[in-house]
């Protein structure tokens, strides 16, 4: 039997047929935000179908162990359906396949209309880290007492000597500069995949509506974020990164930019952790509102 469902990779054409599968999501996961799939793509080999009103992608080298697939996405009304066609090309090709980015929505239907075939745990390693953007603006509290004393110890150690500065097409130059810059001083093989990620948002950042901010030391750039819209209610921050050796400035890049840009926004979407540590404490440090709801695991055939 040939496959019906014809992978390809994702141009940024795509965007506003990929972006109309998730308009009605209403969760939080940045694997249904197109700038994400996109500027991820040649990290994990990211492939797309459509078939028959559903969308179907999958993350890793062809033919190998560990191409992963998310559920298809589409009118819950035929879901069933949709997921046998993504079993039958499963079985053609991998046998027990491995799901990934699975939503509440997804694992409840599947867990009913498939008992005992689907295996999906909660995927805490993926989960986003969603926060008040008004929390991020405003830092009141006690929680955040920590993150005001490094930030305004930035700006008293550094008064008139530093600014704020939004992207554009003056700057974004800079910005790629300093992705290699940060990379050279941490482990460079590791954050390849991230530097593809961050050339492709600035050279699509007018079609993806990136929005991004650097901050200035003494007239070099010392942070950076880039950022795009999820949906109304949520902007996602895709990049951030900021010189480890400057006391306050991954604080002040993170307030700046959210202050400057985001207070229209009722979330933002700081994404997953990965299971790295490091990370998971910067995250929970900042007092998420919601982890993210999400599930991998397999279709035991």
């Amino acid at each position: 039997m040939t496959a019906r469902l014809k992978f390809k990779g994702i141009e940024i054409k795509d965007k506003e047929t990929i972006s109309n599968f998730f308009k009605d999501e209403h969760g939080f996961n940045c694997e249904h935000n197109f700038a994400d799939i996109f500027i991820w793509q040649k990290e994990y080999n990211t492939k797309i179908a459509i078939y028959n009103g559903y969308l179907y992608i999958k993350y890793g080298p062809a033919g190998s162990e560990m191409t992963a697939y998310c559920l298809p996405v589409g009118d819950k009304e035929g879901f069933k359906e949709a997921v046998l066609v993504l079993l039958e090309e499963a079985e053609q090709t991998y046998g027990k396949i491995r799901l990934f980015s699975v939503m509440p929505w997804q694992k409840e239907i599947v867990e009913k209309e498939f008992p005992g075939k689907f295996e999906l745990i909660y995927s805490r390693d993926y989960a986003n880290y969603v926060y008040l953007a008004e929390s991020l603006i405003e830092l009141r509290g006690k929680k955040y007492h920590g993150k005001k004393n490094h930030l305004n110890r930035f700006v008293k150690d550094n008064e008139g000597r530093w600014n704020y500065e939004d992207l554009d097409d003056y700057n974004r130059e800079e910005f790629y500069s300093f992705q290699l810059k940060w990379c050279s001083i941490h482990n460079e093989e590791e954050f390849k995949g991230e530097t593809e990620a961050v050339k492709l948002l600035l050279e699509n950042r007018k079609e993806l509506g990136v929005i991004g901010g650097l901050i200035r030391l003494d007239g070099k750039v010392v942070a950076m974020t880039l950022g795009t819209e999820f949906n109304k209610e949520t902007f996602v921050v895709n990049i951030e990164k900021a010189m480890p050796d400057i006391n306050g400035a991954y604080q002040i890049i993170n307030n700046e930019f959210a202050k400057r840009n985001l207070y229209s926004y009722k979330y933002i979407n700081r994404e997953e952790d990965m299971g790295l540590e490091g990370l998971r404490q910067s995250k929970e440090s900042y007092c998420p509102e919601i982890l993210s709801e999400t599930y991998e695991g397999y279709y035991k055939c």
